[in-house]
């Protein structure tokens, strides 16, 4: 259990059953998902690119990236625009989920350790939980889901 009890934005987002949050700092907009381009010999988890007002981002599956299966795209489906840090830089991505909910405001106090055994906390992008009466929110690492190495290998296949 954290014991500072700072407050923190978070944006919480379904994928299947789940309920995910990521704080909100990373998240520089959420788009509907509109055309996406295919890009050949591209990582499995890589969706293709988008074109976001003059701008090209790859478009990653976070149910992929995060070992779930893969759903069919709907009308609920949101692109969250993340930007991710890499060798010193920001690259900004799109990554898709099945919805977009809510900005909450979460404690840190009210976060508790995800749960530890055979060192699964140093392969999860897990870091917490949330259980708000039964409500659980996972509450995520983006930069331990789309890694620096995910991201270069994106960049050779865009560039």
């Amino acid at each position: 259990m954290q014991t500072t009890s700072a407050i923190n934005s978070y944006i919480t987002f379904g994928l299947g059953e789940e309920k995910f949050a990521l704080p909100v700092s990373f998240v520089q907009e959420i788009v509907e998902v509109d055309k996406v381009t295919k890009i050949p010999n591209a990582p499995e988890f890589m969706l293709g690119i988008i074109n976001l007002r003059g701008r090209i981002l790859p478009l990653l599956d976070t149910r992929l990236k995060l070992g779930l299966p893969k759903s069919e795209t709907t009308k609920k489906s949101r692109i969250l625009v993340l930007d991710i840090e890499v060798s010193d830089k920001s690259i900004q991505i799109g990554a898709l989920v099945d919805v977009a909910k809510e900005v909450v405001e979460i404690s840190a106090a009210d976060i508790q350790d995800a749960p530890d055994f055979d060192n699964y906390n140093a392969k999860t992008p897990i870091t917490g939980v949330r259980n708000n009466q039964g409500d659980i929110t996972l509450i995520m690492d983006i930069n331990k889901v789309f890694s620096a190495s995910d991201i270069l290998q994106l960049n050779k296949v865009i560039n």
